[in-house]
């Protein structure tokens, strides 16, 4: 088998090449009337391919013959860091996103400078089937790459977007190496610049719920005994939501088929798919939600037979909690932790119920408990780096976002 050595072709006539290829920008969104503020550093890259693998075949020649397997290496690894990173940036900046201007000093973690999100890629699937020529400085053919782009935000320590981006690229004519690969890389980042979702986390979208528009719920009974031995009967209104981002946890609020969940859960998305303990699952229609308060109300054509209670009285510091939900998908759906209320705390001018009742990512949106079974919070994040410390929005707070009313 003989091999071919790209990385050192591209790292060869990367001295010489011209301005990149740039990709079709006709389903792209441009931004640069909108004056975003929020930036994005390239900060991470992994690749899911083994070095040595192959990654498809080069011909040289006038003929293209003498096929030679080209193998990814560490050095083809390094240059698609290079020209993932740059092409992200380079087409950021012509569609009109603002320039983190952190990149340019070499003290901006000291400085305490930081872009609003981080931007991770893992590459999935990487193919060419090209020809080169002699020199191996141009090439012609066609070839396709998988990306898995994050969005991570410093502000909510949380990934708030993912999404595989698939590319491909072909030329009958024989191009400069690095305008092929750039012309690949382009096609599959416009994916990601052309999505709804991508594009709205870089705006201040604020959706209000108007005072007219409030929706009357008859609470849930309170248990008639303590929810250690009540517990089973809950789980039934607690729920996993899978949304475009991943999934995270619900419950009902009232008999209509409402549930209330994180605004992060659900995104941007008109619909979403909630699974019941024991795998039925069934469709729900995102109704309202209020990013700035990080909830979201979601209707089904159903409601569970039991319905949880809504406590109105404040609570203690010090009190029993139990937190439900769903911390790692619906594989562990229905798992109930307990704690303690630590403390109440104001964060951006929000209030939050600080619990050690174990949460992880996956128990986003679901209820926060006394040990009468009602629902005084609702989970939103665990702190990253501290164990034991969990933030949820008081639910009154919550409902109170999205108009719904308790009679």
């Amino acid at each position: 088998m003989r091999v071919f050595s790209l990385c050192a072709a591209l790292l060869v006539s990367a001295t010489v090449q011209a301005a990149p290829a740039v990709a079709p920008m006709s389903a792209v969104i441009n931004v640069s009337s909108e004056n975003l503020r929020k930036t994005a550093e390239f900060k991470l890259w992994k690749s899911a391919l083994d070095k040595t693998q192959p990654v498809g075949q080069v011909g040289l020649g006038i003929f293209c013959s003498d096929g030679q397997d080209i193998i990814y290496t560490k050095g083809l690894d390094e240059y698609n860091v290079i020209r993932v990173g740059k092409n992200f940036l380079d087409r950021s900046a012509a569609l009109g996103y603002p320039k983190f201007e952190g990149e340019e000093s070499a003290f901006a973690e000291k400085l305490g400078l930081e872009a609003d999100f981080k931007v991770g890629f893992t590459l999935l699937a990487l193919h060419y089937d090209i020809c080169g020529s002699p020199n191996a400085k141009e090439f012609s053919g066609t070839a396709s790459v998988k990306l898995r782009l994050e969005l991570y935000s410093n502000k909510l320590k949380r990934i708030v977007y993912t999404n595989n981006l698939e590319g491909k690229f072909s030329s009958k004519e024989k191009i400069k190496s690095q305008d092929f690969d750039d012309a690949l890389f382009n096609s599959a980042l416009d994916v990601a610049f052309s999505d709804k979702t991508y594009v709205d986390q870089y705006r201040d979208i604020v959706r209000t719920v108007e005072a007219t528009e409030k929706i009357d719920v008859v609470n849930g009974k309170r248990l008639s005994e303590s929810i250690d031995k009540n517990s089973k009967a809950l789980l039934g209104s607690v729920v996993t939501v899978e949304g475009p981002l991943g999934s995270g946890s619900g419950f009902y609020v009232g008999y209509d088929g409402y549930i209330v969940t994180n605004q992060h859960v659900v995104g941007e998305a008109k619909s979403v798919r909630i699974k019941f303990p024991g795998g039925f699952s069934i469709s729900g229609e995102v109704m309202r939600t209020d990013p700035m308060r990080d909830v979201a109300l979601i209707k089904t054509a159903s409601a569970t037979a039991v319905q949880l209670s809504i406590r109105k009285t404040p609570v203690k510091v010090g009190e029993v909690v139990f937190a439900i939900g769903s911390p790692f998908g619906e594989q562990l759906s229905g798992t109930v932790t307990r704690g303690i209320v630590s403390a109440e705390r104001v964060i951006n001018e929000k209030n939050y119920i600080q619990s050690d009742a174990a949460i992880n990512q996956g128990n986003s949106g679901g209820p926060l408990l006394d040990a009468n079974g009602e629902v005084i919070a609702m989970a939103q994040s665990a702190i990253s780096g501290a164990s034991g410390i969990g933030m949820f929005i008081p639910v009154k707070e919550a409902l109170d976002s999205l108009g719904m009313v308790l009679k």
